[in-house]
């Protein structure tokens, strides 16, 4: 049987492995997986330098939930 999970992206790697650690289950595709979480955290950071020495300016926290 093969299942797909939608996970938070925080807690990702922490649930994969324990899954990793259960007999019987086998993951596929961790590596693409990392690589989409790395280049998004990689992305964040390099918006937060950018909003630091101000050359873009970042939502407030107000204005997101708004869009929610």
């Amino acid at each position: 049987m093969e299942i797909t999970l939608e996970i938070p992206n925080d807690e990702v790697f922490s649930i994969l492995e324990t899954l990793k650690r259960i007999k019987g289950i086998r993951i596929k595709n961790i590596d693409q997986v990392k690589e989409t979480y790395l280049m998004e955290l990689s992305g964040a950071y390099k918006e937060t330098e950018l909003s630091e020495k101000g050359q873009i300016k970042l939502k407030r926290f107000e204005d997101l939930v708004d869009e929610i």
